[in-house]
């Protein structure tokens, strides 16, 4: 029986992407909290120092990022699937663009309206954690761009009202799927902090289908102790990765050698380990841990950079162009 524990907390956007598609597939899954900023001693342990939320435990494998915590399920678990209806480059393509463009903004106008209300705490967290993005999380920097924010935000609610306009139930077609989780999560976030600052009533069709997703849940959430979640960690061993070259020749290359992963948006505290995996999707990274013992760290590709970690050998594989460079 395959044990899910899922680091997150409750007012956590991604994590809430996460908790649908686990009511979706109608899995059950071991609810561990972590705090919502820094440090996250029960988490970096087991991910090497990568500390944004959510992350998903299965034994001694970690998934980190949205994106790859959805593979995996969607592997492990495939029906019902994520991609119901027209092609899956479709929903990925609107996942991309909900899980930056629509969350920046949606982001933007909750801390530029309400900043003030939010411990100093968070902001000094999340201004190092956004690298002086979102100008530098300052309350009265934020709060000038709202005009700004608001009318990006405008049209791209306006935009997703129209999409829904032809009275399809979810995005594209008559089944839910990765679009429409990822589209939900930034309006949910908009919905949870600021519910009266959204003109929900002329976007009927946008609401309806805000419905229709609520009503699917979060699967059956079992509480949990980080204690309990590094315990099932220490008490397994990872998967095995096979070291496909399929699509990735590029990195599957540095198989066995040190690398260094990091987020390339915010948030990009690196995590080092040996690739012990790679293909167009995933990279996996082989740790091990004093306390808790093999450990394997998966990441996405998109949205990452992935680098050798060992200096000399990054200098070697970089200094002969030519028959070397990479073929698109």
């Amino acid at each position: 029986m395959t044990v899910i524990h899922f680091h997150h907390y409750d007012r956590s956007p991604f994590s809430e992407k996460v908790r649908v598609a686990f009511g979706l597939k109608r899995l059950r899954w071991h609810s561990v909290i972590q705090p919502r900023w820094a440090p996250k001693p029960d988490l970096e342990p087991l991910t090497g120092g990568y500390r944004r939320t959510p992350v998903m435990q299965i034994g001694a494998d970690l998934y980190c990022d949205t994106r790859c915590i959805l593979a995996e399920l969607e592997r492990r678990f495939p029906e019902p699937g994520l991609y119901p209806d027209g092609p899956a480059g479709l929903g990925d393509a609107l996942e991309s663009w909900a899980d930056r463009a629509l969350f920046a903004d949606a982001l933007g106008f909750v801390f530029g309206t309400q900043g003030d209300r939010f411990p100093e705490a968070l902001h000094a967290d999340r201004a190092r954690f956004t690298a002086g993005r979102f100008s530098g999380w300052d309350p009265d920097a934020m709060r000038a761009q709202l005009p700004t924010v608001a009318v990006r935000l405008r049209r791209k609610l306006d935009r997703l009202e129209a999409l829904l306009g032809d009275d399809r139930p979810y995005l594209l077609g008559c089944d839910p799927g990765m679009a429409d989780l990822a589209v939900r999560h930034p309006l949910w976030y908009l919905r949870e902090n600021l519910p009266e600052r959204i003109d929900w009533a002329r976007r009927p069709a946008l609401v309806a289908w805000m419905k229709r997703l609520d009503t699917i849940g979060h699967g059956e959430r079992v509480e949990a102790t980080p204690a309990q979640a590094l315990l099932a960690a220490r008490n397994a061993m990872p998967i095995a990765v096979g070291a496909s070259s399929r699509g990735a020749a590029e990195l599957s290359q540095w198989i066995g050698k040190r690398v260094r992963v990091a987020a390339d948006d915010w948030g990009g505290d690196p995590v080092e380990g040996m690739l012990a995996g790679a293909d167009t999707g995933r990279v996996s990274l082989a740790r091990r841990d004093a306390q808790l013992g093999q450990l394997m760290v998966h990441f996405p590709v998109d949205g990452f950079d992935i680098r050798l970690a060992d200096r000399t050998d990054a200098v070697r594989a970089t200094s002969e162009p030519g028959a070397g460079d990479p073929a698109i």
